[in-house]
């Protein structure tokens, strides 16, 4: 570990650590709050942007600009629909915590070293998160926060909600599911970097141990999918179309279910995979029903405004990342975020073909990471922290899909010969004369007497 530390990039480790800090230590400028990781991204972002500027084998791509314009959109969008003060202030935040989190990891990891370390620093990070929530799940209190609420006087709202006779523990974050997003979600990054088989084992496991202190169905599927994947990826390694493979699997079992069942396969997911049924059928009501204001507001949104919905569905809350983003910025946010991280994916697992093979390696483990994430993005908002996690860990795949370039080589251009010399031999006339006999005879080639190329 003191390895890692030592080559993680310091504005990397910093945002890292600034993950783990309770929203308990937000500070305020005006009426605006800041929490720990964004105050630190708005130092980060103008050094990351003008290292990228600064930086000649850097090149913008396509996902770089969708980010951006992911960004800028979210901005216009609450600007919109509440005004120039309040709709800046909540737009600039998002876009700080979405685009500043993946310019940052973008600018800052660049190479294989760089990767490798940042992998095993967040494998770190999440070790933390799990000691800070082990004594919470075993001692039915929330310490941290009810710590944190006297020292500060910042009370964040917390409950003691037990599943099995456990708590669900929050550790460092403002929610347990966040807590159990954030652990579980780097199960096969933090496997996949390891250099021996025995240490990704210990990872494997001590990262699951962390997820579980949340007591979360989603964060344990995520970590069922992930071990799936892994499994798939090294079973079939060396399996050419081993991935249209996987998808005509899954399309076929999803087919049979469809079949067979009274129910479709989403509702037996949503309600037979999980910890408690009845949250399954609730989030199933929030994508029924939120996807009705998507079409009915597709271009600009609801913004923060109230969502409409059946009169028992007392909560305002939206418990799926992909469907807030549709319903507050319109459909257009949700194109701009799916297209750049689907360009992302695709420059990444094609340059991936040419890298070495520990980078390989730690990419494919950043893919099912990945796809764990936005796994978990359908039955988990992601906000505050998790939501610039989310893009710090897009921004990581920049150094797969645009890797640091050598200086452009210079072709070698063929080195001219000394120009030759030419010079005049003169035979005496004797022996021109005695040439002359031999060519005239056959013996002797034709002898050049005047501009004979002599090597020089």
């Amino acid at each position: 570990m003191g390895r890692a530390l030592r080559h993680t990039p310091w504005p990397v480790l910093l945002l890292i650590a600034s993950f783990l800090c309770p929203t308990e230590l937000s500070v305020y400028v005006g009426s605006a709050r800041l929490p720990p990781h964004r105050a630190l991204l708005l130092l980060l972002i103008p050094l990351a942007m003008w290292r990228l500027v600064g930086a000649k084998a850097f090149r913008v791509a396509t996902f770089d600009v969708l980010f951006l314009f992911f960004g800028m959109w979210t901005v216009f969008v609450y600007i919109y629909h509440h005004g120039q003060a309040d709709g800046l202030q909540t737009g600039a935040a998002l876009a700080i915590d979405s685009f500043g989190s993946f310019i940052v990891a973008r600018a800052y990891v660049r190479s294989e070293a760089a990767f490798e370390a940042t992998a095993a620093s967040l494998f770190g990070a999440v070790v933390v998160a799990g000691l800070m929530a082990l004594p919470e799940m075993l001692g039915g209190q929330i310490f941290l926060h009810d710590f944190l609420a006297k020292v500060t006087g910042y009370v964040h709202p917390v409950a003691v909600e037990k599943r099995g006779g456990l708590t669900r523990a929050f550790g460092p974050f403002d929610h347990p599911i966040h807590l159990g997003t954030f652990c579980a979600s780097g199960l096969a990054l933090a496997a996949y970097a390891a250099r021996r088989e025995m240490t990704a084992i210990t990872r494997s496991l001590f990262v699951a141990a962390c997820a579980m202190t949340s007591v979360s169905s989603a964060p344990m599927l995520s970590l069922g999918v992930q071990v799936a994947l892994m499994a798939f990826d090294k079973a079939t390694r060396g399996i050419k179309g081993r991935v249209a493979i996987a998808f005509a699997v899954i399309a076929g079992a999803f087919g049979a279910l469809s079949l067979v069942a009274t129910r479709s396969p989403f509702a037996l997911i949503a309600t037979g995979l999980t910890l408690d049924p009845w949250t399954g059928y609730y989030r199933l009501m929030i994508w029924e029903h939120g996807l009705e204001n998507v079409w009915s507001h597709p271009l600009t949104g609801l913004g923060l405004n109230d969502w409409d919905r059946p009169l028992w569905m007392v909560s305002s809350t939206i418990d799926a990342f992909w469907l807030v983003i549709a319903i507050r910025g319109g459909l257009p946010a949700f194109l701009l975020l799916v297209l750049g991280i689907a360009f992302l994916m695709f420059g990444a697992t094609r340059r991936m073909r040419r890298a070495s093979p520990a980078l390989k390696r730690m990419g494919h483990g950043w893919v099912i990471s990945l796809m764990a994430l936005m796994l978990l993005g359908c039955t988990v908002h992601y906000w505050n922290v998790p939501f610039a996690y989310f893009f710090f860990f897009l921004g990581l795949g920049g150094c797969l899909a645009d890797p640091v370039r050598s200086a452009a080589s210079v072709k070698a251009r063929p080195v001219a010969a000394p120009t030759p010399r030419r010079v005049r031999w003169v035979m005496p006339e004797g022996e021109a004369m005695v040439a002359g006999r031999h060519a005239a005879a056959g013996r002797w080639p034709v002898p050049v007497a005047v501009g004979l190329v002599k090597a020089g």
